[in-house]
């Protein structure tokens, strides 16, 4: 799908029907123009404050906090009752059994890129802080018992665009702008990685949908109910995601795939589920891994007809969960669409 170019189409659209409106109104008086760093604080708190931008912000947020120590899966319906214990195995038996991250702070900076006096861009950059933490233990026939617990700080920035299309010339200028286009969200660990996401392809064969995305923050999905906009499933949806990475490691790296879950933390969606390599091509130092795995979204939260939320794939070098001496990698990429009743 050639989702620039339906966005393209869809503002130009919007844009004459907007046109057509105003000229039809002789009698309104024109204020002028806001100064540049009235319109620069109003973009600033719409990007924070809008429903239809502020939910996919946040859900970049708590779709990656576990909270606590899970499983390679879980699901947020079962998170308040861990299936494991605390105690002590023998040490040359400890293996990794149970890993989360655990956010601490989480820093917001949004930068305004005005296009002449019509558009604006805003980037949105999360610093995310917190730990990973891994428990080291066995399996046992009826649970899991975790000895000990190791802990390796993390630094996420994540990044999310979103485009705004000037509206009035009021003397409120948080009513003289409307968002119109979001990105997809690109997030990376604040070190060297031995390997990035190359693309991801989301399908749906029930809504006819199939998008591939190569390039996180210039993808964009208009806000709006036209083709390229941002998708709408409905509950029980089946959506197959495939993520192609170049990586330099003779490891695999460890693939997860995150979804419905709301920036309120309490839809009671899916923790995180383990997609499956499913092929390997290359030689040392040069790989191309393909992983694949099929979701079903959920409804909405009770009492809502339509929830916003990310499709997030997850991934981090074995090293950062199997080696404690090895350094937090992780990449990130998340694609916003809306479930329905």
């Amino acid at each position: 799908m050639n989702t620039l170019r339906f966005f393209a189409l869809f503002l130009v659209v919007v844009s004459l029907a907007w046109l057509v409106g105003c000229s039809t109104n002789n009698s309104t008086v024109m204020p002028p123009a806001q100064a540049p760093s009235a319109d620069v604080q109003a973009l600033q708190q719409a990007v924070a404050t809008v429903d239809s931008v502020a939910a996919f912000s946040n859900s970049d947020q708590a779709t990656i906090d576990d909270g606590g120590l899970h499983a390679d899966e879980y699901q947020t319906t079962s998170a308040g009752s861990p299936d494991f214990l605390l105690g002590a195995v023998s040490n040359d038996s400890l293996s990794p059994v149970r890993w989360g991250r655990h956010i601490t702070n989480v820093t917001q900076s949004y930068a305004v890129d005005t296009t002449g006096d019509t558009l604006a861009t805003v980037t949105i950059t999360q610093i995310i802080t917190g730990e990973l933490r891994i428990g080291l233990g066995t399996h046992r026939s009826d649970t899991t018992v975790v000895d000990t617990v190791v802990k390796k700080p993390f630094t996420l920035d994540i990044k999310r665009k979103v485009l705004f299309r000037r509206v009035a010339r009021t003397n409120n200028p948080l009513r003289n702008w409307m968002p119109v286009a979001v990105t997809m969200a690109e997030g990376t660990s604040q070190n060297t990685n031995d390997f990035s996401i190359s693309s991801v392809e989301i399908t749906d064969t029930h809504q006819h949908y199939d998008s591939t995305f190569t390039d996180p923050l210039n993808s964009w999905f208009a806000l709006g109910l036209f083709r390229g906009c941002v998708p709408r499933f409905h509950g029980n949806d089946s959506l197959t995601v495939r993520v192609t990475i170049a990586s330099a490691d003779s490891s695999n790296e460890l693939v997860y795939l995150r979804h419905d879950i709301a920036g309120d933390r309490h839809h009671p969606g899916f923790g995180r589920a383990k997609m499956n390599l499913v092929s390997v091509t290359g030689t040392s130092g040069n790989y191309t891994r393909v992983y694949s795995r099929t979701l079903t979204t959920h409804f909405p939260s009770w009492g809502l007809l339509e929830e916003r939320f990310n499709v997030m794939v997850d991934v981090l070098s074995y090293g950062t969960i199997y080696d404690n001496n090895a350094p937090y990698s992780n990449e990130i990429w998340g694609a916003p669409y809306m479930t329905l009743r």
